[in-house]
């Protein structure tokens, strides 16, 4: 194609762009606009921060050429209570998109993730359809528009995903090893949301990315530049660092067609398949026929745990060591990938349509909630696992499998070199779980979150957060739209959640 034909395709190109915006802007109904400022307090405009943007060239569930996003909207009243609240707002999330030949302008309204109106920030998604192939995006305020980066599902197919919530100030390398390999021999893939950790622990994780065992995730902050906290406050008023977008996010990655089900666990959950062999089929096993499951929903029954506090470490001596408490805690939820696009904190609060969830009634997680350091030298007649483990969930072969595997990475140069420097004792991980309980019962109407806690800096642990770089943003109606670039990890913020 010669340079008079690209400029008459360029020039094609930019007036469909602009008729695009003059359409956007006088024909599109104005009462469309209208119903944030109605929603909210006219004092308070409208922001965005967008959490995930992904395109899907096709998909069952969403329809072929979709966008799908999430955001964190300042969109909370204060009511001070978990009543119910509308799912669906009227206010219009309005994209354009342009391929190399045509471009188009649609809308759509946002559907409310959150459940509650504790907190200011609140969760949304939406999802449009748009065209083949996509040049550009973008979303449209009746002023401007705010190009976003997209990003492609996972092409990789994998039959069950663990979700971990993000990590903040995390020292729980023992129990990241567990789950990690332990998931690994159940046929699960180990997706990591990351905040801040430990410096030694985060090496560790990167290591493990590196080499294939897990995806580990960099979770940035919500942030509006030069925006009162009246207005949009990320930091006092976010539940768990956006844990239904992280969440959702993972969700939206591993579509039905990269993943069959997607597991949304802590760190210190760990689910055995007791029906099968491997995740996946005591998944299909419970669903069996049954089509309009949204999710399975597993117990989680509390365990106490012992680890030692040197580096020699055994899974087989951690599971040894496990105590049921008798005591269970509130479920966590496996995806159907296929029926669900966005979730809740902790589980999907609203499903589909004709759509329902399942209660597991079999098996359930072991959920580690003590973990008790123990001095290897005080302690005597250590148990090894056996064919009579504590634990019978379990089984002798399946450990055996787990500590070959752990010991073939330990064994690799760089986490043969990490290992001496992982903590010896936890500093935030048992301030941190007492601060959030007492403040959540001192004040249960609070926005929860590691924002309710001081995080008092140790002169001897060092920490690695994300961060990211945040462009401020011209005040647009009835949205401005935030987002955040260049992801990277920084030791200098300190140990912090946020």
């Amino acid at each position: 194609m010669d340079e008079k034909s690209n400029n008459e395709q360029f020039l094609t190109g930019f007036l469909i762009v602009i008729v695009i915006l003059v359409t956007v802007i006088y024909i599109l109904p104005t009462s469309n606009y209208s119903t944030a400022s109605e929603n909210l307090n006219s004092n308070r405009p409208l922001k965005a921060f967008i959490l995930s943007a992904y395109f899907y060239p096709t998909s069952k569930s969403l329809g072929n050429n979709s966008l799908a996003l999430v955001m964190s909207m300042n969109l909370g009243k204060w009511k001070g209570n978990y009543a119910p609240v509308d799912t669906v707002n009227d206010t219009r999330i309005v994209v354009m998109a342009r391929n190399e030949t045509t471009g188009t302008v649609v809308s759509t309204r946002y559907e409310r993730i959150t459940p509650h109106d504790n907190c200011q920030m609140v969760t949304v998604f939406a999802t449009v359809q748009l065209l083949p192939d996509p040049v550009h995006i973008a979303l449209i305020s009746n002023e401007d528009s705010t190009e976003i980066k997209i990003k492609i599902p996972s092409p990789i197919k994998r039959d069950v995903v663990v979700c971990i919530s993000p990590l903040y100030v995390t020292e729980q390398w023992q129990n990241f090893l567990l789950a990690a390999h332990t998931y690994r021999r159940f046929g699960a893939h180990f997706h990591v949301y990351f905040v801040s950790a430990v410096s030694s622990f985060f090496q560790l994780l990167y290591e493990y990315d590196i080499e294939g065992y897990i995806t580990l995730q960099p979770w940035d902050r919500v942030l509006f530049p030069f925006v009162p906290g009246d207005i949009a406050d990320p930091y006092q008023e976010i539940e768990f660092q956006s844990l239904a977008g992280a969440q959702t996010d993972c969700l939206l990655q591993y579509k039905v067609e990269s993943a069959e089900f997607v597991a949304l666990f802590d760190l210190n959950d760990i689910l055995i398949p007791k029906s099968a062999s491997t995740l996946l089929e005591e998944f299909q096993h419970i669903l069996g026929n049954q089509e309009r499951v949204s999710f399975l929903s597993y117990t989680r029954r509390n365990h106490e745990i012992n680890v030692f506090n040197n580096t020699e470490f055994s899974i087989g001596e951690m599971v040894d060591s496990l105590a049921d408490r008798n005591t269970t805690k509130f479920s966590k939820s496996v995806v159907v990938t296929k029926n669900l696009n966005f979730t809740s904190m902790d589980r999907p609060y609203f499903v589909p349509e004709g759509f329902v969830s399942l209660d597991v009634v079999d098996n359930s997680i072991i959920h580690l909630e003590e973990i008790i350091w123990i001095d290897r030298n005080d302690t005597k007649d250590l148990k090894s696992h056996s064919k009579e483990s504590n634990n019978s969930s379990f089984s002798y072969d399946a450990l055996s499998d787990i500590e070959t595997d752990l010991d073939d990475m330990l064994r690799t140069e760089r986490v043969a070199q990490i290992i001496p420097d992982l903590p010896n004792f936890f500093h935030f991980y048992d301030l941190t779980n007492k601060c959030i309980q007492e403040s959540k019962s001192n004040n249960p109407k609070r926005c929860p979150g590691p924002q309710m806690c001081g995080f008092y800096q140790h002169p001897n642990v060092n920490c690695v957060h994300v961060n990211a770089r945040h462009k401020p943003m011209k005040t647009l109606e009835p949205i401005t739209y935030y987002f955040a670039t260049d992801v990277f990890y920084s030791s200098d913020i300190g140990c912090y959640a946020h």
